[in-house]
């Protein structure tokens, strides 16, 4: 491949990324179809592998690229996912199947199609060529065992897409296995960088990291470095940032923006090093208007209801439901008991098959005050007279049930922005059929499956934005060192890191999730529609599971401002009895569309 002379903005781009790889061929055919221009993706993550070293986080970023793609608008039938965790084997990543299906993908493209082809795992230059490692890579023979770079380029030129999409997360530490000698020179990586950087005429290449330089990966994001960044600007943060238009719409560029500054950022701070985002390649001027991803917000616009209450849109789609760890690691991970965790296994696959709105916050003190004025409604805590749960200054602990606590009266300072709580799930059941009456709409609370599907909104990691228990301040109000501080009876497990807030949180003050949702992790627990099945998991349907027919406890989800890690991750399971009522527990109403 030759080296190309640097252009101005608006011919040829070159800015810095080496791992993730975006490559964009804009057709010359000047005539616009007549047919709405369709998108497909070819998606392969390969951690596991049988002759080089294992990867950690290649399916899991890949998994929730997926994800992050069909709800930015791709047709869930037009994304190829192969994994190393996949059932079938068509859809295993070895060589012969990620070459047969990226004939398919892009022998079904059109003109004004977009194709995104996308590649995590090992990478790898030697005798003189690079290539992407297949599940049965073997480093001394790339020909027969991996795939070619120069074939996959070759392909992308031939398909008849306007816009063609390569990413390759592949610039990591040498593969060869431990005790083996390196197969490889000490340029490997540097030379596939420059490969994957210098693409054919009329082709982008949006990589990580520089020729040379390590794709980081972190547990505590629980992903790569740039992916966990691409995928927050694919989610809709790219437009909506400061280089953004707010559009409603993420083009490339909007895209390449976001994540080089976060990535670089990022690795400068946590890891001591460089991490630099590059862009290259050449483009016409149809590149400013290459738009990959729409925002929830474009997609299927947030409405705003008669009470004032936000509710976003969450597309249809598919996950994995449960948590991902054995119940003994999760207790080694957070010092208790496996039994406190088995009702989150088996993990299983779950598809939400009809779109559905979520409230964007919990319901509000104010919200629920204009339910009462106009129907004098009486909570369960005011009916049987034993009252709420509240906190009493004198003793410095939280008490209950006392009459004098309710909805209205917790025993600390609250605005009509901040959420209800003491009410009990027929409380809820109750406002859900006095709005659905009003507006002529159906209000209801989501299904258990739904709230975890909007709460991981396309991630697999214990929280929405990783696995770091001390990143929780960022997108949730749960027991940190300033609830240490306020110093209750109560022993105190929680995280180190502070918020400045002691109890319940105003709705919407921390950072909201890939879906446009506040305070899916703490503030305040969060009940669902479902009766809780201990068991459920093991034979829950595969679409849109309802829940256990009959029990005696419903399902609470998220945690509270009085919550510990483990409780407010976006697997953990809680049931609690349709009638009780506790200063944490409030909820979020779903809406049909």
């Amino acid at each position: 491949m030759k080296h190309s002379k640097p252009l101005t903005r608006w011919q040829r781009i070159t800015l810095n990324c080496a791992c993730l790889t975006v490559c964009i061929l804009v057709c010359s055919d000047p005539v616009r179809a007549q047919r709405k221009p369709q998108r497909y993706a070819l998606l392969v993550g390969v951690n596991d592998y049988t002759n080089i070293k294992d990867l950690q986080f290649c399916g899991a970023d890949i998994q929730a690229l997926r994800d992050q793609l069909i709800a930015s608008g791709f047709p869930e039938e037009h994304v190829y996912h192969l994994h190393s965790q996949a059932k079938e084997a068509r859809y295993q990543p070895f060589k012969a199947n990620i070459e047969r299906q990226l004939e398919i993908v892009l022998g079904n493209a059109n003109k004004e199609d977009i194709v995104v082809v996308a590649f995590s795992g090992h990478g790898v230059h030697t005798e003189g060529e690079s290539y992407l490692c297949s599940s049965e890579a073997k480093l001394d023979e790339p020909q027969g065992t991996m795939v070619s770079l120069n074939t996959v380029y070759a392909r992308l030129k031939r398909s008849k897409a306007k816009f063609k999409l390569l990413l390759v997360d592949a610039c990591r530490k040498d593969p060869t296995p431990e005790g083996q000698k390196s197969a490889l020179s000490l340029d490997s990586n540097k030379e596939l960088g420059i490969d994957i950087q210098e693409p054919p005429t009329g082709i982008l290449s949006l990589t990580s990291c520089a020729e040379g330089q390590i794709s980081m990966e972190d547990k505590k994001l629980g992903h790569g470095v740039f992916m966990h960044f691409l995928l927050e600007g694919l989610a809709g943060e790219a437009d909506r940032e400061e280089n953004g238009n707010k559009d409603g719409q993420v083009s490339l560029l909007e895209l390449y923006e976001f994540a080089n500054l976060k990535t670089k950022t990022y690795v400068a701070r946590r890891f001591n090093d460089f991490q630099t985002p590059k862009l290259t390649g050449e483009f016409t001027s149809t590149f400013s208007k290459f738009v990959i991803g729409t925002t929830t917000e474009r997609h299927r616009k947030i409405i705003t209801n008669s009470i004032g209450m936000k509710l976003v849109p969450i597309p249809a789609g598919e996950f994995m439901m449960g948590s991902g760890r054995s119940a003994a690691e999760i207790a080694r991970l957070f010092k208790l008991k496996a039994e406190y965790f088995e009702d989150e296994h088996p993990q299983h696959r779950v598809k939400i098959t009809k779109p559905f709105y979520l409230g964007a916050h919990e319901v509000t003190v104010g919200q629920f005050r204009e339910f009462i004025s106009a129907t004098a409604y009486k909570t369960d805590a005011e009916k049987d007279g034993e009252g709420g749960q509240g906190y009493d200054a004198s003793t410095n602990n939280l008490k209950g049930r006392k009459p004098k606590y309710n909805w209205r009266s917790t025993g600390w300072s609250r605005t009509d922005a901040h959420p209800v709580v003491n009410v009990s799930w027929n409380d809820a059941v109750a406002f859900c059929r006095w709005l659905s009456r009003s507006e002529g709409k159906t209000y209801r609370l989501p299904t258990e499956a739904e709230w975890e599907y909007a709460c991981r909104a396309g991630t697999g990691s214990l929280f929405s934005n990783g696995d770091d228990p001390e990143s929780l301040t960022r997108v949730g109000n749960v027991a940190d060192a300033t609830f240490k501080r306020k110093k209750m009876s109560r022993s105190y497990w929680g995280i180190e890191a502070s918020d400045s807030v002691i109890f319940s949180a105003p709705v919407g003050k921390y950072a909201p999730n890939a879906f446009g949702l506040y305070d899916m992790h703490g503030n305040v627990w969060e009940w669902c529609q479902d009766w809780y099945g201990k068991d459920y998991y093991g034979q829950s349907p595969l679409e849109d599971p309802p829940g256990a027919s009959t029990g005696k406890t419903r399902v609470l989800r998220g945690g509270s401002w009085y919550s510990v890690p483990d409780y407010v991750r976006s697997e953990h399971r809680y049931g609690s009895a349709p009638d009780d009522r506790d200063c944490y527990i409030g909820f979020r109403l779903s809406r049909t569309p």
